[in-house]
C-alpha cells in the first residue's frame, strides 16, 4: 500500500493534452482539426494523473500541475504509468519515481540549497508535486492532504550534491523549509549505501577531519547499518569520538533518526548492497508491478563482516564507486539508475557479474554514470546498450561535466535506430539536464526604495514606492559587485548594462512508460508546451 492515498481520478491517455480557461474552448478540441489555440493555457502530457472537478458533456474540468482547467475527454481514460522525473539540480543527482499503484520514492536530492545557483534542489520539486499537483486547490488548507509522503528515501551515497535536497527535505531545523508549502514530511525508510563519513579527530587548527573508516584485507568495515547502527553513530554529534558521523553527513543522518512514518513510528534506516536485498522490499517482482532490482554497491565479506572493496586514488573514488545502483523493471521495460559510478567501481562490478552482466545492466533508459564524467568505463557502457541516456549536470560547476568524449560514447554505445525513409536518427537518444535549463535575460528597468523590506517574491505588483536613481546617468554611476570571485572586472558591471535573469525554467526530464512504450518529455522555453519523443514497442524491437 503506498504512503500516500491515490490522488487521481483519471490519467491523461494522448501524448499531450491542452487545457483550456472554459469548458467551451476545451469542447472544440475535439480531434476534428488542429487543436485551437484561444483559451489554452498549457498541456499536460501522456500520463499525467488529474483529479476531477466537474463534467459537463465531452470535457471535464481537472485539477493537476497547479491548474483546475478544462480539458475534452478524448484526452481522459488512461492508465497511470511509471514515472521518473530527473530534476534539474546543477551539479548533483536528484530523481523522483512515482509507480503506477502510487508508491514514490526519492532517489538523491541534489545539494543543499546553499549551494545551489538557483536557490532550489529536489526539495522543491517534491514539494510542487504533493502540494500543487497532486492535490486540489480547496484541499490545499487540509494538512493531512498536503503532506509529502514518501515510501522510500534513497540516499545513493554520501555526497552532498546526492543527499544535500534529502537533508533540506527532511531537517525539521532549516530555516528554508519555510520555502515549503508541505509543512510536514514522512519516509518509511531512509535506505544508504553503508559507506560514511566519520569524525577522524582535529588537525593543528582544531578543525575536525574525516575518514571512510578503517580497512581490513583491502576493503572498508566500518559501515553505518540499520536503525540501531544510527542512532549510536550520532549520539555524540556534538563531543564526536571516532564512532561519530562527521560533518553534514552526520547531521543528514542525525534527522533520518527524528523522521516518521505515516503511522507516527520512527522511519527505518536500512543499508543496501548486493547481500543485503536482491529487490528493493515491497518492490519485488510481481505481475503488472514495479519491481526494483538492487544491483549495487558490490559486498565482500570480510572475516565474517560485511565489507566494501577500497579502490585506489583517494576517498571520492569510494564513495562514488560504492552508489546505490538501481534498476527499475516494468514489463518489458527497464531504467538504471547508477549514481556515480566511476571506472573502479564499473570494473569491480562487471568482475562480480561476470557472464550476467549483460542480463542484469542492459537497459531501456539508464541515468548516465558521474554527471557525464571522464571517469567510466566504455566497456560498461557497451554493456548496458540504452536507447536513452539522460545526464544530470549543472552550470557553473568545477569540474566541465558532461564531457564531451562521455556524451558521444554514451551515444555511440546506445542501441541504434535509423528511420532510413526519412533519413532521420531516432534513437539512441542523449537528454542533459543542464541543456534543457533555459532563461530569460533583461536589463534593469529601475529601482525603487520601500520603506519596510519586501518578500523576494510577492503575487501582485508592489504599489506606493519612491523612484530612485532611474535615469540613464543616475544608474550609470552604480556597480554591482557579484556574489563571486570578483577577480575580473565582469564581476563589478556597471548598473545600467547589467543583466538580470528574469526568469529561469529548470531542464527536468520526464521519463515514463507503460511497460512497452517509452515516452521522454521536456518543458519547451515558452512554458506552455512539451517536446517530447516516444518509441513504440515496436521501434524498442528493432534497435540494434
Amino acid at each position: 500500500m503506498p504512503a500516500r492515498n491515490q490522488w487521481w481520478d483519471d490519467v491523461i491517455k494522448t501524448d499531450t493534452a491542452n487545457y483550456y480557461r472554459t469548458a467551451e474552448q476545451a469542447r472544440k478540441d475535439n480531434g476534428s482539426r488542429k487543436p485551437p489555440s484561444s483559451g489554452k493555457k498549457g498541456a499536460y502530457i501522456w500520463g499525467d494523473r488529474v483529479r476531477v472537478l466537474e463534467s459537463r458533456p465531452g470535457v471535464t474540468r481537472v485539477s493537476g500541475r497547479n491548474v483546475e482547467l478544462w480539458v475534452n475527454n478524448r484526452h481522459l481514460g488512461g492508465e497511470p504509468l511509471l514515472e521518473v522525473y530527473v530534476i534539474d539540480v546543477g551539479q548533483g543527482d536528484g530523481l523522483l519515481v512515482v509507480t503506477p499503484d502510487g508508491h514514490n520514492i526519492m532517489v538523491d536530492g541534489g545539494n543543499t540549497r546553499s549551494f545551489q545557483n538557483g536557490g532550489k534542489n529536489a526539495a522543491d520539486f517534491v514539494d510542487w508535486k504533493f502540494f500543487k499537483d497532486y492535490v486540489s486547490f480547496a484541499d490545499r488548507n487540509d494538512l493531512n492532504q498536503t503532506k509529502i509522503q514518501l515510501d522510500a528515501m534513497i540516499a545513493t551515497h554520501n555526497d552532498i550534491d546526492h543527499f544535500g535536497g534529502l537533508f533540506d527535505l527532511i531537517d525539521q531545523d532549516e530555516k528554508d523549509r519555510a520555502e515549503l508549502d508541505c509543512k510536514a514530511v514522512t519516509a518509511e525508510v531512509v535506505y544508504h549505501a553503508g559507506l560514511s563519513w566519520w569524525f577522524n579527530g582535529r588537525d593543528s587548527r582544531g578543525r575536525a577531519k574525516r575518514s571512510l573508516g578503517h580497512t581490513d584485507s583491502g576493503c572498508y568495515t566500518k559501515l553505518l547499518g540499520n536503525r540501531s547502527s544510527a542512532l549510536d553513530a550520532v549520539a555524540k554529534i556534538d563531543d564526536p569520538d571516532l564512532d561519530t558521523l562527521s560533518g553534514s553527513w552526520g547531521q543528514f543522518i542525525q534527522a533520518a533518526t527524528k523522521l516518521k512514518r505515516k503511522s507516527g513510528s520512527p522511519s527505518a534506516i536500512t543499508r543496501l548492497s548486493t547481500a543485503t536485498h536482491d529487490y528493493l522490499p515491497g518492490f519485488e517482482p510481481a505481475d503488472g508491478k514495479c519491481a526494483i532490482r538492487l544491483l549495487g554497491p558490490v559486498e565482500n565479506q570480510v572475516n565474517g563482516v560485511p565489507g566494501l572493496k577500497k579502490f585506489p586514488d583517494g576517498d571520492s573514488k569510494n564513495t562514488n564507486g560504492h552508489s546505490v545502483v538501481l534498476r527499475l523493471d516494468y514489463g518489458e521495460r527497464r531504467i538504471l539508475l547508477t549514481g556515480d559510478l566511476n571506472t573502479h567501481s564499473q570494473n569491480h562490478i562487471m568482475d562480480y557479474y561476470g557472464a550476467n552482466f549483460l542480463a542484469e545492466y542492459k537497459s531501456d533508459v539508464a541515468k548516465g554514470c558521474h554527471h557525464g564524467s571522464h571517469d567510466v568505463s566504455y566497456r560498461f557502457l557497451e554493456g548496458m546498450r540504452p536507447l536513452c541516456t539522460v545526464i544530470s549536470s549543472g552550470d557553473a560547476e568545477t569540474y566541465d561535466h558532461p564531457r564531451p568524449t562521455i556524451v558521444a560514447a554514451s551515444a555511440i554505445t546506445g542501441r541504434r535506430l535509423v528511420d532510413h525513409e526519412r533519413d532521420s536518427l531516432i534513437c539512441p537518444m542523449i537528454y542533459i539536464t543542464e541543456v534543457a535549463q533555459s532563461v530569460a535575460i533583461t536589463n534593469v528597468g529601475e529601482m525603487k526604495e520601500y520603506p519596510t523590506p519586501r518578500p523576494p517574491f510577492e503575487a501582485n505588483k508592489p504599489t506606493g514606492a519612491d523612484n530612485v536613481y532611474n535615469t540613464e546617468d543616475e544608474m550609470a554611476r552604480f556597480r554591482l559587485f557579484l556574489g563571486t570571485s570578483q577577480s575580473t572586472p565582469f564581476h563589478w558591471p556597471r548598473l545600467d548594462i547589467a543583466k538580470v535573469v528574469r526568469g529561469l525554467r529548470y531542464g527536468l526530464i520526464n521519463i515514463r512508460t507503460d511497460g512497452q512504450r517509452l515516452f521522454f518529455a521536456q518543458m519547451e522555453e515558452s512554458g506552455e508546451d512539451w517536446a517530447f519523443t516516444s518509441l513504440s514497442p515496436e521501434q524498442i524491437a528493432e534497435a540494434r
